[in-house]
C-alpha cells in the first residue's frame, strides 16, 4: 500500500487566515489518500516564521524523502513549496531521484508515470482532440483575415470591421499614436491607421491580440509558463524577423508579423489544455538546448508546441505560410521550400529574440550554420542585424501596451 505524506504552508498574514489555510489544505490532503488508497502517516506543516528562503519542515520532508517511510507527497500545489520555477523544478528533481511521487492537487501533477510510445500516442491524440474542439476565432478576427487576403479588399472596407469592436479600435489607435511611430500630429482615424500601419501588420496585432486574450492564462494554474515573458518573446522575436527581413531585402511583409507573433502559441495551448503534463515538461527543460526541449515536450503530452501550433492554425483556416512557421521554426530544413527563407527568418529572430530577454553576450554559437546558409548570410551579418534590432528595443514597450 502506498504510503502518503502531506506538505502544508499557509501564506495568510493573521493567525485566523493561517488556521482557515491549513485546515482546508489538511481536508484536501486527507480526502485525496482516502480517494486513492493511500496510508496517510503525517503533514509536514510550515511554522509561522518560515520564509521563502528558508522553509524547515519542507527540508525536513526532503532529507526524509530516502529513508523509505513515505513513496507519495501531496501538496495543495507547487506555489506553497517554492515561490520560482527553478526551486519548484529542484524539489521534483530531489523527489524524483528519491522515488517519491509528488501530487499537486490543484494541478494533477503525478511524478514517476513511466511513457512508453503507446502512452504517447494516446496523448497525442487527446491534445488532438482538444484543439479540434478549440472554439473559432471571434467573427470580426475572420472577417479581418479575409478582408486582408483579399487583394480587392480596401482600407476603408477593413476600418468599417475594425470599427465595429470598440477595444480593437482603442487598441489600434494608441500603437499608431505611440512614440514607435513618432508621428507628429495626432491620428483619430481607424482608416488613417490602416494606411500608416500597413494591411498585414493590422492583420498581426488583431490576430495575436485576440488569441492572447483567448489564452488568457487561469488564475488557478500553476505560474510555471509565464506569460507576459512568452508575449515579450514574441514581440522581440516580431521586431528581431522585421529587421532581418530589411536586412536581406526580402520580400515577406506579408507574413512575417503575424507569423513571429504566433510561433510559440502551441506552449499556451499545451499549459492551457495538458496543463498538468507541460508542468513536468517545464520542470526538465534546458533552456540552452531548445530542440531536446520539444523532445521532453512530447514525452510528456505526446506532440510538441510546434505540432500543437500547426495544429491550431489550421484548424482557424490560417496562411500556410503562418502555418508552416509556426510547425517548423525550430527546423526550418523541413518546410516546404517555398516558404523555408521565411520560416529561417523567423528561426533567426527567435534566437535574438532568446538573446535579447536573457541579457547574454550575442555568440556565433547560438545560430546554426545550415540556417544561416539558408539566408546567405554569415556571423558578420548578424553583428550588424543585432545592431539594427537593437535601435528598435527602446519602443518596444509601445507594442506591449497593444495587448493590455
Amino acid at each position: 500500500m502506498k504510503k502518503a505524506v502531506g506538505y502544508i504552508s499557509a501564506t495568510g498574514k493573521h493567525e485566523i487566515e493561517r488556521e482557515i489555510e491549513i485546515k482546508v489544505q489538511i481536508e484536501h490532503i486527507a480526502d485525496f489518500c482516502e480517494k486513492n488508497n493511500m496510508e496517510f502517516l503525517q503533514n509536514f506543516i510550515e511554522p509561522k516564521e518560515s520564509t521563502e528562503d528558508y522553509k524547515s519542515e519542507l527540508f525536513k520532508l526532503l532529507d526524509e524523502a530516502g529513508s523509505g517511510k513515505f513513496t507519495d507527497v501531496i501538496v495543495l500545489n507547487l506555489d506553497r513549496m517554492a515561490p520560482d520555477n527553478i526551486a519548484k523544478a529542484w524539489i521534483i528533481d530531489e523527489l524524483k531521484k528519491k522515488g517519491v511521487r509528488l501530487h499537486s492537487l490543484t494541478e494533477e501533477l503525478l511524478m514517476g508515470v513511466e511513457f512508453s510510445d503507446e502512452k504517447i500516442k494516446i496523448k497525442a491524440e487527446k491534445i488532438k482532440q482538444k484543439v479540434r474542439d478549440i472554439p473559432s476565432l471571434p467573427e470580426i478576427v475572420n472577417k479581418v483575415v479575409a478582408l486582408i487576403q483579399n487583394p480587392n479588399s480596401s482600407a476603408l472596407q477593413l476600418s468599417n470591421v475594425i470599427s465595429q469592436d470598440a477595444g480593437l479600435t482603442s487598441r489600434v489607435l494608441r500603437l499608431v499614436n505611440s512614440a514607435y511611430y513618432g508621428f507628429p500630429k495626432q491620428i483619430s482615424s481607424i482608416q488613417h491607421s490602416i494606411a500608416i500601419l500597413g494591411f498585414t501588420t493590422i492583420r498581426g496585432l488583431v490576430l495575436s491580440s485576440s488569441i492572447f486574450k483567448i489564452f488568457a492564462p487561469k488564475m488557478e494554474q500553476s505560474k510555471m509558463l509565464d506569460y507576459k515573458q512568452l508575449w515579450k518573446h514574441s514581440l522581440l522575436c516580431a521586431i528581431a524577423a522585421k529587421n532581418i527581413n530589411k536586412y536581406l531585402h526580402k520580400n515577406y511583409e506579408e507574413h512575417i508579423f503575424s507569423a513571429a507573433i504566433l510561433h510559440d502559441m502551441g506552449k499556451i495551448i499545451l499549459d492551457q489544455y495538458d496543463h498538468p503534463n507541460y508542468v513536468l515538461a517545464l520542470s526538465e527543460f534546458d533552456y540552452s538546448d531548445m530542440n531536446n526541449n520539444l523532445v521532453i515536450e512530447k514525452k510528456y503530452c505526446g506532440l510538441d508546441h510546434c505540432e500543437v501550433g500547426a495544429l491550431i492554425t489550421t484548424h482557424w483556416n490560417l496562411p500556410e505560410a503562418i502555418s508552416q512557421t509556426v510547425q517548423y521554426h525550430h527546423n526550418p530544413f523541413e518546410a516546404d521550400e517555398e516558404h523555408r527563407e521565411l520560416v529561417s527568418v523567423i528561426a533567426i529572430g527567435n534566437v535574438f529574440a532568446h538573446v535579447l530577454a536573457s541579457n547574454i553576450n550575442l555568440e556565433n554559437e547560438y545560430f546554426d550554420p545550415n540556417i544561416l546558409t539558408i539566408l546567405g548570410i554569415n556571423h558578420g551579418d548578424i553583428s550588424r542585424i543585432y545592431c539594427l534590432i537593437n535601435e528598435d528595443l527602446p519602443e518596444i514597450h509601445e507594442l506591449e501596451g497593444f495587448f493590455q
